[in-house]
């Protein structure tokens, strides 16, 4: 029988209900952690659902798949547009885990397999150098803005920082890569493709471990890359991209800009689609499918990129 937890995550608090049931507090720390792990035991519970939170539910699945509670990470947009769309327009904790238990009850939802550690560490290495990339932006636009002085300095002191702290997370993944066997031989798979540097490598390998599984089709949509209708009668609409990993989506733009002007195949194809007239965004968008397509081909086969092997547009 299944029974479904819904737990409401917060920075020092843990909402749970179960079955619809008044919410529980518990703390969201360790002791916290191990008195609901025992709550949950004694309500029979199988299933557990929450949402992410930004990483304050980390250690909280961990603990529960270590208890072999099956647990889903929801999206925060899906349960509140359920939340809408059963009428409860009230937010709070206690409400919120009572959202997330009927939801979990009331949809089929796969659970989620334990992060690899070496993915994760490379996920959590380049996500500070994200961080450091965007800071390193603002105070570049704010030295084109005149700043004279002790102000200008400071800034430039801090882009030099900045610059030198890139370098070090650059050389830390690409370690990260070389430790293990495993992404070092897919980091070597991608890179067969022109276009696909390290960076959009790297992003690949954290944030993409589905690439060489399932179907192309089904890639794409995770990703983002497949394009939405949006008909209505005889109308037939504009067709556009939305959702799915934003980060790897992201990558793959600028892996595209890069291939159409150092890889011949996608070059081709690029231009191909501009003579037939598609805007540059959209056949820019047609590239980054198909070096997914690539990507997805190499993966599969574990051989590198052979330009005869291409994928049909």
């Amino acid at each position: 029988m299944k029974v479904v937890a819904g737990i409401d995550v917060g920075k020092q608090e843990l909402m749970v209900s179960v079955a619809g049931k008044p919410a529980q507090r518990f703390h969201n720390q360790e002791t916290g952690m191990t008195a609901l792990l025992s709550w949950l035991q004694a309500q029979a519970v199988t299933h557990a659902v929450c949402e992410a939170t930004g990483g304050y539910e980390r250690q909280l699945v961990n603990r529960l798949r270590s208890s072999e509670i099956t647990v889903h990470v929801a999206h925060p947009s899906r349960v509140r547009g359920f939340a809408q769309a059963v009428g409860q327009g009230a937010k709070t904790d206690p409400l919120d885990a009572q959202v997330l238990a009927r939801y979990g009850e009331l949809f089929a939802l796969p659970e989620q397999a334990p992060q690899d550690a070496a993915r994760l560490e490379l996920r959590e290495a380049l996500s500070r150098r994200q961080q450091l990339v965007e800071q390193r932006v603002q105070e570049v636009n704010r030295l084109e803005k005149g700043l004279r002085g002790s102000v200008k300095k400071s800034c430039e002191r801090h882009v030099a920082w900045l610059d030198k702290e890139i370098a070090r997370l650059d050389k830390s993944c690409q370690a990260i890569v070389q430790r293990h066997d495993q992404l070092r031989e897919r980091a070597a798979l991608y890179g067969s493709i022109s276009g696909v540097g390290t960076v959009t490598t790297q992003s690949l390998l954290a944030y993409l471990p589905e690439l060489g599984q399932g179907c192309a089709k089904g890639l794409a949509s995770l990703v983002g890359l497949a394009p939405w209708p949006h008909d209505r009668g005889r109308q037939r609409g504009y067709r556009s991209i939305r959702g799915g990993r934003g980060v790897v989506r992201r990558a793959l733009y600028m892996a595209a800009l890069s291939a159409i002007r150092h890889n011949e195949e996608l070059r081709v194809f690029y231009r191909r689609l501009r003579r037939r007239g598609k805007v540059g965004k959209v056949a820019l968008v047609a590239v980054m499918r198909k070096l997914l397509l690539m990507l997805h081909a190499v993966a599969r086969r574990g051989t590198p990129w052979m330009p005869a092997c291409a994928p049909e547009a």
